[in-house]
């Protein structure tokens, strides 16, 4: 992986009004950039025939870290979980889902970035379900 190292640099957790769904908008700064070996030609322009792109290698790592976004509740459990194998996007905006969902617990927000298997990044925010009075 390319220095400088990703990181995570916003985690916001937005409850939906039925308090059971909540959207994690995320950013992640310094994901590597991998352009295509892929030439695109005019075939009536070439003075020969064209050639298959070359096939990526199966055997190669590629340079995009994993990422596990988490609900724990106020015990430290987790409620809610998904994971993006070779996360590629600078802003990503995910819905997970509570059941049941305890409108007076604090909850917390959890992205985690791994590459290989160690850790990169982690970034916990704490947050709160909508009360209804």
């Amino acid at each position: 992986m390319t220095e400088p190292l990703p990181k995570i640099t916003q985690l916001n957790p937005i409850v939906m009004p039925d308090n059971r769904r909540v959207m994690l908008e995320m950013v992640v700064d310094n994901l590597p950039t991998v352009f295509s070996n892929v030439a695109f030609s005019m075939p009536a322009m070439l003075d020969q025939p064209p050639t298959a792109p070359p096939k990526p290698d199966p055997d190669a790592l590629s340079p995009y870290p994993d990422i596990v976004l988490s609900i724990l509740n106020s015990q430290g459990r987790e409620v809610a979980s998904l994971l993006i194998v070779e996360h590629k996007e600078q802003y990503t905006s995910l819905t997970l889902h509570l059941r049941p969902a305890d409108p007076v617990e604090q909850y917390i927000a959890r992205a985690e970035m791994t590459y290989q298997d160690n850790p990169l990044d982690q970034v916990d925010v704490p947050f709160t379900l909508n009360r209804t009075s």
